[in-house]
């Protein structure tokens, strides 16, 4: 029969050694460990090719993954067969995809890993039979499995198919649909032209049981829109010239995109000549360069123009079009005092009623029509207030007095014959009759 001391002593050396077989993990861990594991088993990622790992989770305290506290901070411990392990602290080791420490873009230069650089990861998930944490990198795309898709994660996928209806997108052989009204944030008319492509996108809905997901890229492309427009706004300022792509094309002019910021460019600011059309100036996509002429930043409105960067034609029109000169022209506008001829690029004159012809008119139409061609002189020229006056009653004036002058120079004149014209006859004298001798009565 042993002594109590002697059952202290053993009683305290079997407390030591669980301990030490515990390795120092509370009982209420070790119950939380196997509650896991006995959920999580079933669904516990099977690698027959990857040796067995002695990592703890529960020495490092992993939280749940529906818990609030999901974000952990881990140090690159080894980078191998485009897996990453990560040491969480104490015995916790947790393992991310290779793929989500690289740029999702490809032409963004991409940062050289290297082992002891620190990171924050998400918790998702467990492998049990590995013994390994299941992470994602913060702030990278998620490429996991189902275990680590969450609604409102962004993922990464390649468009393989597209139909009236959407896209259909494969994300890490999961296939995903996106409907037609979450691919972009403008009408998209062919969804072909994405095919084969790799987008970005937002989880919105996941049925595992049915093994449905549904993805939109309109979503990531909203968040984006928003950064770069905040961005744009501070940047805006009046007579900056910055370029853009042209969004819509209206009659009344063209939406230009400035980065988040969109941008009219009215018709009238279009060009220095009359534009009747402005899809034959710009076309939606085309990338131009414009002067900000307006911002208002309360009406949330900026106004653009195109003609601004192009030379005024105004400049050097009294050189082009001196005083007196005749010019050709097309008629652009029929108006009730008159017509406006095009004498240039961007330069329209006025010929007023009263010098579309040498008689009298009673309305312009009765003379010219729109797009006729006509000849006109330069009567005057006012370049600041870009006027000028022609006249096409002077050119034609002018036109019948030369070709008056042209049909007296052609017209002989006989020479003058002195004997072939007859003298005139002279006047002759009046007769005088003598009156009768007037016989006297009882003459002798």
């Amino acid at each position: 029969m042993m002594s109590g001391f002697e059952s202290g002593q053993e009683k305290q050396s079997i407390d030591q050694a669980v301990a030490d077989a515990m390795g120092g993990i509370s009982i209420d861990d070790l119950l939380s460990q196997v509650s896991r594991r006995s959920v999580e088993g079933a669904a516990a990622t099977e690698d027959p090719a990857r040796p067995t790992r002695g990592g703890r989770p529960g020495a490092g305290g992993i939280p749940d993954a529906d818990s609030g506290s999901r974000i952990r901070r881990g140090i690159v411990a080894v980078i191998r067969d485009g897996d990453v392990l990560i040491d969480l602290g104490g015995k916790s080791q947790g393992v991310v995809p290779l793929e989500q420490f690289r740029p999702s873009n490809p032409d963004e230069a991409e940062t050289p890993l290297s082992v002891g650089q620190e990171f924050e990861f998400l918790y998702a998930g467990y492998n049990a039979r590995e013994g390994l944490v299941l992470l994602a990198r913060k702030g990278a795309v998620n490429q996991g499995g189902w275990d680590q898709l969450r609604e409102g994660d962004v993922v990464e996928g390649v468009v393989t198919g597209a139909n009236k209806g959407g896209l259909e997108v494969k994300i890490n052989n999961i296939r995903a649909f996106m409907p037609a009204g979450q691919v972009d944030v403008r009408f998209t008319a062919d969804f072909n032209t994405l095919v084969g492509e790799k987008i970005k996108c937002r989880i919105m809905q996941i049925d595992r049981a049915e093994r449905n997901l549904v993805v939109s890229r309109r979503s990531v492309l909203e968040d984006q829109i928003a950064v770069l427009r905040e961005k744009t706004w501070t940047e805006l300022a009046t007579g900056q010239i910055r370029e853009g792509v042209v969004s819509s094309v209206q009659p009344y002019g063209a939406f230009v995109d400035l980065g988040g910021v969109e941008g009219l460019l009215h018709v009238s600011a279009m060009s220095h000549t009359r534009v009747a059309d402005p899809g034959k100036v710009v076309k939606t996509g085309d990338r131009v360069q414009v002067m900000v002429l307006q911002v208002d930043r309360e009406k949330q409105r900026v106004s653009l123009g195109l003609k601004q960067l192009q030379k005024d034609p105004w400049e050097t029109a009294a050189i082009d079009f001196p005083i007196g000169s005749v010019v050709n022209g097309r008629v652009t506008k029929v108006m009730d005092f008159g017509a406006f001829v095009e004498i240039g690029p961007g330069v329209e004159g006025l010929v007023h009623v009263s010098e579309l012809s040498n008689r009298r008119v009673g309305h312009p139409r009765e003379v010219v029509k729109a797009d006729e061609q006509v000849q006109a002189k330069v009567l005057a020229i006012d370049t600041e207030k870009k006027r000028i006056s022609l006249s096409i009653a002077q050119i034609l004036r002018e036109a019948a007095a030369a070709a008056k002058s042209a049909e007296l120079a052609a017209s002989p004149v006989p020479p003058v014959n002195e004997t072939a014209v007859p003298a005139a006859p002279l006047p002759t004298a009046a007769k005088v009759v003598p009156a009768k001798k007037r016989l006297l009565k009882g003459g002798l």
